[in-house]
């Protein structure tokens, strides 16, 4: 069965959980610009009860903004010899089928990665397909706290201030991603080390918050 919810410019389609699917991704995208242009590089945590799966996927394209390039590093040069000329069509089977088996999906401004996504498969004439979201940026502000420059309310925490405030740090994360993807030498803005960053904040921050725990917990089970 399947329902739609809005999301704006686009509608995700959202299915019914079905039996076996207890497996969490964690994800990140690094882009070719805002709203939305393409996905350049696409990484992800496959977490169930016994195992973390690391994914990352490069795909070429034509043009990116100076001002993503400067965020990420990675220029249209570069990214044909990481994707060695691959564009996202020619993973969309993969990740469709790893996303639609998922029983969550997290990212940190899930928004953000979600427009790219639709946009993405959209392209392709593919639906993209998840059973429920956990935006780490939003879940963590009333964590957190971090006051607004305006002393009104809290800001969204960017991902490095939540890391810090869960005690992970950037050793801890350059291991995991030496471990999950068989990458080194990141760091923050490069998808592989945010998607693991996320992995390690979430689960360390499970062992302080006891709803958060049984959350995640009921998604993995077995």
């Amino acid at each position: 069965m399947q329902n739609e919810k809005d999301c704006g410019i686009l509608t995700v389609k959202v299915i019914e959980k079905a039996k076996g699917q207890e497996m969490v991704i964690y994800f990140d995208t690094e882009t070719t610009g805002l709203c939305p242009g393409r996905i350049i590089q696409l990484s992800y945590i496959k977490e169930s009860e016994n195992e973390a799966i690391g994914k990352n996927f490069y795909f070429a394209v034509d043009y990116i903004e100076p001002s993503a390039q400067a965020v990420h590093g990675i220029s249209v040069e570069k990214l044909k010899e990481l994707s060695g000329g691959k564009t996202f069509s020619d993973y969309a089977d993969e990740i469709e089928e790893d996303f639609k088996a998922s029983s969550l999906v997290v990212a940190h401004n899930f928004s953000f990665d979600l427009s790219f996504m639709l946009a993405e498969f959209r392209g392709i004439d593919t639906s993209f397909r998840y059973n429920e979201s956990f935006d780490t940026m939003k879940y963590f502000t009333h964590v957190l706290k971090l006051p607004r420059k305006s002393g009104k309310g809290y800001k969204y925490p960017k991902l490095t201030e939540l890391t810090e405030f869960a005690e992970v740090y950037p050793y801890d994360v350059s291991r995991a991603v030496k471990n999950l993807f068989g990458e080194g030498s990141l760091s923050f803005h490069n998808a592989c080390f945010d998607a693991s960053a996320m992995y390690l904040t979430v689960n360390s921050m499970r062992n302080k918050l006891a709803d958060l725990n049984e959350f995640f917990a009921a998604k993995i089970k077995s």
